[in-house]
């Protein structure tokens, strides 16, 4: 009877175990899913599957650009022959605006015309001596033959030269007058008498800072409006002065903008004051933002910046590839292949710099480095 109970409950046992298997609890875990095997010696004992799955990578240390730089900050700036402040020289009305902020001037077109008093008299004005002078021409021409034959008194001689020397100043100045607000000289030799002038830009660029409304009075070096050529933009750049001996001439500028901060701009450094600001104690520098990237930028935007003033080669590793333990650093390496097993033991390394991701590795002759998927392995203390 004994023996008979023993054989019926080893069936019933093996039955139980395999229901229990069926509820899923033992094998819902996955060998990817497993935790990491550390032994005592350290070493960190990593499945094949687990390798695979989770996009574990074994490589060698590789040679990377590393960067000495310092930080800097400024603001977006016209260069001088980029920024255009427009204004009148003559007292007047506008009678037409040919713009709107914001919109792209090619130079010399017409931005807006001006009508008063003013620019009727400088045309009176040049009509005038125009006029007079055609008449002093004639009679110190006159008397300079009678001069050369002499018949006619020096003194008179004289006294005509100045006059006539006199108004045909007077009448080039007006006539440069007339230029400058673009109102044809010889139409108003001929008569032609304009009510208004017109003002056009000096430089192509995007017009901004508009002042102007139809009818308003304009006073003469009032600005009216200003035009930046974004082509021309430049970055002014403030270091601080315990710097000034690392930066150079030709070196790389990234920086970024608070309304783009994820994107990285290029520029090159151009020009190093030599002076302190007493203030900030910072040095004014300029650099050439790299072209295509000029676009996104508008004057006196604020800029954070980074001049890289070295960059040599290391060898290193991903920075996610080191464990940091009681303030030394730690890689796997891996040691040996049991099977579907990889054993990597933990060694400690000399660390450098750290730029873009990567750490460099003053070791040497390191290999088999676990060099991705290391976040997810802790070797235990």
């Amino acid at each position: 009877m004994k023996y008979t109970l023993i054989i019926i409950s080893i069936p019933l046992l093996l039955s139980a175990a395999s229901c229990h298997r069926g509820t899923g609890e033992a094998d819902t875990n996955s060998p990817a899913e497993e935790s990491f095997i550390t032994n005592e010696t350290g070493e960190v004992t990593i499945s094949r599957e687990q390798f695979e799955t989770m996009d574990m990578k074994v490589g060698n240390p590789t040679l990377e650009i590393f960067r000495n730089s310092i930080d800097a900050h400024g603001y977006v700036v016209a260069s001088p022959s980029g920024c255009a402040n427009i204004s009148t020289m003559i007292p007047g009305r506008v009678r037409h605006l040919n713009i709107s902020s914001g919109d792209f001037v090619r130079k010399g077109q017409t931005l807006f015309t001006l009508e008063g008093q003013e620019v009727i008299k400088l045309q009176q004005d040049y009509a005038d001596a125009f006029y007079r002078l055609k008449l002093l021409k004639a009679d110190y021409e006159r008397l300079q033959m009678l001069s050369d034959e002499r018949v006619a008194a020096e003194k008179d001689f004289l006294k005509a030269e100045s006059e006539y020397n006199s108004v045909r100043a007077e009448v080039e100045g007006l006539k440069a007058q007339l230029k400058m607000i673009y109102i044809d000289p010889e139409a108003v030799e001929m008569g032609t008498i304009v009510p208004f002038m017109s003002v056009k830009s000096p430089i192509s660029g995007t017009v901004t800072d508009l002042r102007l409304m139809l009818g308003q009075h304009l006073e003469p070096l009032e600005s009216a409006m200003e035009i930046i050529d974004i082509d021309l933009l430049r970055l002014r750049l403030e270091v601080f002065e315990i710097s000034i001996t690392d930066i150079a001439v030709g070196q790389q500028v990234e920086f970024a903008t608070p309304n783009l901060p994820e994107r990285i701009f290029q520029a090159t450094l151009s020009q190093i004051g030599k002076s302190v600001s007493p203030d900030s104690r910072t040095i004014e520098c300029f650099a050439t933002i790299d072209v295509g990237d000029r676009k996104p930028f508008v004057n006196n935007m604020y800029v954070e910046a980074t001049i890289t003033t070295r960059e040599r080669e290391a060898l290193a590793i991903p920075e996610q590839a080191l464990f940091r333990d009681h303030e030394r650093d730690y890689i796997l390496i891996l040691s040996r292949v049991e099977g579907d097993q990889m054993i990597f033991n933990q060694i400690p390394v000399q660390t450098g710099a750290t730029d873009q991701g990567y750490t460099e590795i003053l070791d040497e002759n390191l290999s088999d480095i676990l060099l991705e998927g290391a976040y997810s392995v802790k070797p235990e203390e």
